[in-house]
């Protein structure tokens, strides 16, 4: 319509013409629309546009101008509304095939691949999880619109963990030489330990990777955390008892080289804080020594589904590796220092864990410490 009304203000030009050339003009402009209507009418007796795809009107295709007989009518028109009825979209599709393939290509793949796999496996079924940031660029809509299909088949059937349960509890860590580090009755939930490059600031490229930075990004941590303590003093000097405590930090975290002495190095039982908090996630810390749970101090609650929750493996005395858990696994108790010290808005983080902190003190002794405190490690660490 934009168009025509368009080109027939090009035609008429300006308002000074008289009645019989205006009209000439028009007639003229209506002569080719109502042509270019009937060439449309005619294109479409033999092709059929996207939008007349969808299965409603597939028992219309081969009818073209012949009468149209009721039982080829779709449901869809028969309806007092125009809602589009999806059932049987969903009674025709099933997962199990997929989940097949998946299943056999994760089976046969190195630890690297199978690693990649889940953690797309993870991503489709929360996309809060990714630490990708999408573009502002125009988006792949039929890209959107499948991942938004196989999500919602998965939080209906909720075949997703049950896929993950399966797939993980065939995978052996008997042949990864920290597997042994850690409880015997937590070993039966880790079905994967990364270990790190060891140049000294292996803790912090354990979590630089597991939030997607990359083994690399460490001085990004480093950085975000030394923001967290200056932007916070006065709240960590409650948390940790004084300031000089806060400052002892800040010089640990402010090295920004390979190789840092022991002084330069992360500790869990204080740091742990800073990294739930300046990441908004869950941490969870394990150990043959010490396990802890730490959650952000400042921030609102957010739904269990839109968590991002990190777990990390101390091993050998010395090192820090990244640990990836099955769905259900037991979780320690969460930092004491968190209990006395979180905001009022944070209070509700720890809630939906009662039941899996229950889990693990029922199944690990009390040889293992669940409170702040340092863990002496060796110095001969490179």
């Amino acid at each position: 319509v934009e168009s025509s009304h368009s080109r027939l203000k090009k035609e008429l030009g300006t308002s000074q013409d008289n009645f019989e050339t205006s009209w000439t003009k028009i007639h003229y402009l209506l002569e080719l629309l109502h042509t270019n209507i009937k060439a449309s009418f005619e294109k479409s007796l033999k092709v059929v546009q996207h939008q007349f795809k969808p299965a409603e009107f597939k028992e219309l295709h081969a009818l073209e101008s012949r009468p149209i007989p009721l039982k080829c009518i779709d449901s869809h028109w028969k309806k007092l509304d125009l809602i589009r009825n999806h059932n049987k979209r969903k009674a025709e599709m099933s997962y199990g095939p997929i989940f097949d393939l998946i299943a056999k290509r994760f089976n046969e793949n190195d630890d690297d691949t199978k690693l990649h796999i889940l953690q797309k496996l993870t991503e489709i079924a929360n996309p809060q999880s990714t630490s990708l940031i999408e573009p502002e660029a125009k988006k792949n809509t039929r890209a959107k619109v499948t991942v938004l299909i196989v999500l919602e088949l998965y939080i209906h059937t909720r075949a997703y963990t049950y896929f993950l349960t399966i797939v993980y509890k065939k995978k052996s860590l008997k042949s990864n030489p920290f597997v042994n580090e850690f409880a015997v009755a937590l070993q039966s939930y880790i079905y994967h330990i990364k270990d790190v490059a060891p140049n000294g600031n292996c803790r912090f490229r354990t979590i630089a990777d597991l939030m997607g930075f990359g083994e690399n990004g460490w001085l990004q941590v480093r950085k975000d955390m030394l923001n967290e303590l200056h932007l916070n003093m006065e709240h960590y000097s409650h948390l940790y008892g004084t300031y000089e405590r806060v400052n002892e930090l800040i010089h640990a975290i402010s090295y920004f080289e390979n190789c840092p002495g022991s002084d330069k190095w992360m500790t869990m039982a204080d740091m742990g804080h800073l990294i739930a908090s300046a990441y908004n996630v869950v941490v969870f810390h394990l150990s043959m020594k010490q396990c802890l749970t730490f959650l952000p101090l400042r921030s609102n609650p957010i739904p269990t589904d839109s968590r991002k929750e990190i777990a990390i493996g101390f091993v050998n005395n010395n090192n820090f590796v990244e640990l990836f858990l099955l769905p259900g696994h037991p979780i320690p108790p969460v930092a004491i220092n968190w209990q006395r010290f979180h905001s009022f808005c944070a209070k509700g983080w720890e809630t939906i864990y009662n039941h899996h902190m229950q889990h693990f003190k029922e199944i690990i002794g009390g040889d293992v410490a669940t409170k702040e405190i340092i863990i002496d490690v060796d110095n001969n660490y490179q």
